[in-house]
């Protein structure tokens, strides 16, 4: 990258002479003395090989290059308030109410232990958490930060969308229902009619779609033995015996363990599994607000892999 070759200084005082409608005001402004200011300027001109004011004794003007340099240093000036914003915001402590919407399964499996712990690091932080799955109007609504699946509709155009972690999902049943239907070892062995699936009941129909190693994707349309989108649902009717679920791993991490469940075609995943968190901007964003993004971004991957 190209140094600047001028003084960014003199381009912060160039700015300021134009916003003060003259030497003599910006250099009150300023606390230097008005010939001061008049050589910066007369050195960036110089150094820049063209004249960018017209002065007489009782009018200031800009110059076509001095109107599009004007422009320029505005920005500049406004970027680096904005950083400089940024690093305070950082550098404060986090306090006040944050308002989120997280997924049901999110909030009731791995939430319900990350929170303490945000909380006891951040003891002047106050959290209302909603666990839902529905759309949020992010304004309208005064939520702070909603985390959701990639895969899932954008609540809106104008948020920022950063990525959160990545949820293995896969296929599960228990160790009953697959002694008395076989081994299955490829996905066209899958029963469609007890397939548990995790879809809306609104949904015009219910897709099983199936994740390879190496990408390579299987879309099925089926008639489920059940479909919901609560998960504890769907994992209490594959623990029954009722048929195969698809289900994020890390809310049958014990079941796993203990052998009540098992995981069916293991090399292939019954959805993306991808989370962002979405937040209206970042600039001007409260430390509060700050730290739980961050903090989500530290703990969660963890826990989902």
């Amino acid at each position: 990258m190209n140094p600047v070759s001028v003084d960014l200084n003199d381009l912060y005082l160039f700015a300021q002479v134009i916003e003060h409608h003259g030497f003599t005001a910006a250099a009150e402004v300023l606390g230097v003395s008005k010939s001061h200011l008049s050589r910066r300027i007369t050195d960036l001109e110089a150094q820049l090989g063209i004249r960018l004011l017209q002065r007489t004794s009782r009018r200031l003007s800009l110059t076509d290059a001095g109107e599009a340099l004007h422009a320029h240093c505005r920005a500049m000036i406004a970027e680096a308030l904005a950083g400089e914003e940024a690093v305070r915001r950082r550098s404060a402590e986090p306090t006040g109410l944050v308002r989120a919407s997280m997924p049901v399964a999110l909030t009731d499996v791995v939430l319900s232990r990350l929170l303490p712990r945000f909380m006891l690091r951040y003891p002047k932080v106050r959290l209302a958490i909603e666990a839902s799955n529905r759309q949020v109007d992010l304004v309208e609504e005064h939520v702070d930060v909603v985390v959701r699946g990639l895969s899932a509709e954008m609540e809106s155009s104008s948020l920022v969308q950063a990525p959160l972690a990545t949820a293995r999902w896969g296929l599960v049943a228990s160790p009953v229902y697959l002694a008395q239907t076989g081994a299955i070892d490829e996905p066209d062995a899958l029963p469609g009619g007890d397939l548990l699936i995790y879809a809306s009941m609104n949904e015009p129909a219910a897709t099983l779609r199936l994740i390879g190693a190496h990408g390579d994707v299987i879309a099925r349309t089926i008639q489920p033995r059940l479909r919901s989108d609560n998960i504890a649902t769907l994992k209490e009717a594959a623990l029954a015996g009722m048929g195969i679920a698809s289900l994020p791993l890390y809310a049958c991490t014990h079941e796993i363990e203990k052998g009540t469940l098992c995981v069916v075609l293991p090399e292939w995943r019954a959805r993306d599994g991808r989370l962002a968190v979405l937040f209206p901007t970042r600039r001007g964003m409260m430390p509060a607000v700050r730290a739980l993004v961050d903090f989500l971004k530290d703990e969660l991957p963890p826990l989902l892999g």
